[in-house]
């Protein structure tokens, strides 16, 4: 994966539009920082987290990336993120679970894990 510099932050802010309702599509966004429009975008998606690392207010959702210019579009991207990593949690406990009901000699001695407590 590349190694990303503050240039490239400050060239990735330049192209992302504000507000929710100008997002701009991943495969664009990408052809724009000079990345592969391939699927998924990987490179672009290391830039974004290493921009919302270092304080960058980026929301994302199907219709692409925006720069948060609200309460609400934060709120409803933490509530997205939040979703999606409970999801995630819920995955896992059942494939735990799966995995010592099948396998009553061998069981995970881990614990189930949740988002919210």
């Amino acid at each position: 994966m590349a190694q990303f510099t503050s240039a490239d932050i400050t060239k990735l802010m330049s192209q992302i539009p504000k507000g929710k309702s100008n997002a701009i599509n991943a495969p664009d966004l990408a052809v724009r920082m000079g990345f592969s429009p391939a699927p998924n975008q990987e490179e672009l998606r290391a830039l974004i987290r290493m921009a919302i690392d270092n304080g960058e207010l980026i929301g994302s959702s199907s219709s692409g990336y925006w720069i948060m210019d609200s309460l609400q579009e934060l709120e409803e991207v933490l509530n997205s993120l939040e979703g999606r990593a409970q999801g995630t949690c819920d995955r896992r406990n059942s494939l735990l679970d799966s995995w010592n009901s099948k396998n009553p000699t061998n069981q995970s001695s881990l614990c189930h894990v949740d988002v919210k407590p």
